[in-house]
């Protein structure tokens, strides 16, 4: 039976103000989008923190060995003006709260023995601010699909 890591950003919002003049965070292996903009940092930023949350949560899964069709959380958090995870909350019921959780730690534990670290965004001017992230996260199995013949 194959696996489908679906995580879906129904549109990942960024809470504050949001100046056009203001520089996006750039996380580890996005610097390349630097010149694309902010709307490309901000999509390689969000799609590289996907996969790698996706990860922890399938070998959590696969660990404990649970079945799973459809886990739905969300997630809020904030990287502040030094590029570190703050404010952290997890919304659903307990059971994917207690995954989201354990996968975002177990993503933090790895993220933090990395060298590169997350450049914080910045104001118009120049200097560090915090950004506020808000996450849908969706992890589905993908059912067989049978044909008749």
């Amino acid at each position: 039976m194959k696996l489908l890591l679906t995580f879906l950003l129904f549109s990942s919002f960024l809470f504050g103000q949001n100046n056009s003049q203001e520089t996006m965070l750039v996380y580890p292996k996005c610097e390349k989008f630097i010149i694309d903009g902010n709307e490309s940092l901000q999509s390689c930023f969000l799609g590289k923190f996907i996969e790698e949350m996706g990860q922890e949560s399938l070998f959590i899964l696969s660990s404990k060995k649970i079945a799973y069709t459809d886990i739905r959380a969300e997630m809020k958090f904030v990287i502040d003006e030094n590029g570190n995870f703050t404010s952290l909350e997890f919304i659903g019921n307990e059971f994917n709260k207690e995954l989201i959780k354990d996968s975002f730690d177990m993503y933090l534990n790895k993220y933090n023995k990395k060298k590169k670290k997350i450049v914080p965004a910045k104001d118009a001017n120049g200097n560090p601010i915090s950004k506020s992230f808000y996450i849908p996260y969706v992890l589905k199995k993908d059912l067989p699909t049978y044909r008749v013949y």
